[in-house]
């Protein structure tokens, strides 16, 4: 009998601490919110630039307004892939000022947009890396004042990279840098992991780099690009001119409530713009360089900053929020399939701790998840 006991308790312990995160996300109730997602930049049925973000939402259990959980594939705004790979889009469909004023929260996921060579990689569904004719894509100045509207109709206004830049228009683009609280420097960076991989570097980055520097890209190994209208172009090689580690996430004193989740030191992986704060915004967290002396005296040179705004977040009187997150937050490598256990999202965030590189994974699981939790947490559902 004894003997029994013995085992039995520690089975049931350890069933005990299995079923307990598994029971507690199921009583989780669910929760409304209507949210206007608008990613225009969807040439594949991976649906990469907001598939992260529709997952956060599912784990979150918040529903659209009819009560029913987001589809991926649905519940968005912008283009709309053919049904064979490879087809340009069935259809698509823009932000308008009915749709912003309706929708608790707007998301500028991506206008970047469709092009016709993404097109040729069919099956694949590999972007390529070569500029073609535009088929779908920018923010038009119609959609950038519908956005307006809905910050200045009380709703919670975010948008992130690249909705400033091309193929966005000059007015369309300078309305929603008012909206936003930021200006943009027409400057944009990469983080690449082998700045020798043709199959990642642009070759239009290449052209750039060998047009005003007269000497050919021979580049290895890691590295940081930077990039000004495809004139000026910037290579920060990780071991020479940036640390291992050449690009931070560090949140600003004092520490807003929506990033008391989130981990100082967090590396940045991917694309970025460089932006500005106008006055009466406030800059919730920061790129930091960290660089070596050469690397320093590069960005002199181009008279760029050593930290720069990565979350801004302006508010008005009697209106909405409006954030701007000046990277491509939300296009992070998210397989598909709920983790219905409570308390996964900090236990990812503690296991993603060690990476020693910059890692999408990584990135999303420290920094962008807790800080979207809790900005979706104060958002308010109005109910139609």
């Amino acid at each position: 009998m004894k003997s029994t006991l013995r085992w039995t308790w520690p089975i049931l312990a350890t069933a005990l601490v299995l079923l307990l995160p598994w029971g507690l996300y199921a009583l989780r109730s669910k929760r409304a919110l209507d949210v206007a997602v608008l990613d225009k930049t969807v040439p594949y049925r991976s649906r990469v630039e907001h598939r992260s973000l529709f997952w956060l939402l599912d784990h979150l259990k918040i529903v659209g307004p009819k009560g029913v959980g987001y589809d991926r594939d649905a519940d968005y705004l912008g283009a709309f892939p053919g049904p064979t790979p490879g087809d340009p889009p069935a259809r698509t469909v823009d932000l308008t000022l009915d749709r912003a004023r309706s929708a608790d929260a707007v998301y500028l996921v991506d206008t970047y947009g469709v092009y016709r060579d993404d097109l040729l990689s069919g099956p694949e569904m590999k972007a390529a890396l070569e500029r073609s004719p535009r088929i779908y894509g920018g923010l038009t100045l119609s959609e950038a004042e519908a956005a307006r509207a809905a910050a200045e109709s009380g709703r919670t206004l975010i948008a992130e990279f690249n909705t400033l830049g091309s193929p966005t228009a000059d007015d369309a683009r300078r309305s929603l840098e008012e909206t936003l609280g930021v200006r943009w420097t027409r400057w944009i960076g990469r983080f690449f992991s082998d700045l020798s991989d043709r199959s990642e570097v642009p070759e239009w980055m290449r052209r750039d780099y060998e047009r005003e520097w007269g000497r050919p890209w021979e580049f290895e190994g890691p590295g940081y690009v930077l990039l000004q209208d495809d004139v000026h172009c910037e290579v920060l090689r990780v071991g020479v001119e940036a640390k291992r580690i050449g690009l931070t996430l560090e949140r600003e004193a004092p520490v807003d409530r929506l990033l008391v989740d989130v981990a100082d030191g967090t590396a940045y992986p991917y694309w970025f713009d460089v932006v500005a704060a106008e006055p009466g915004s406030s800059v919730l967290a920061s790129f930091a360089w960290r660089l070596e002396a050469k690397g320093l005296e590069r960005l002199e040179a181009r008279g760029l900053p050593e930290r720069f705004p990565a979350v801004v977040r302006r508010e008005r009187r009697g209106g909405g929020p409006s954030y701007y997150f000046a990277g491509d937050f939300a296009d992070n490598p998210m397989p598909d399939g709920r983790v219905p256990f409570a308390g996964y999202a900090t236990l990812r965030r503690w296991l993603e701790r060690g990476k020693l590189t910059p890692s999408e994974l990584a990135f999303y699981w420290r920094f962008y998840v807790p800080m979207m939790t809790r900005l979706l947490d104060e958002t308010p559902h109005r109910p139609g």
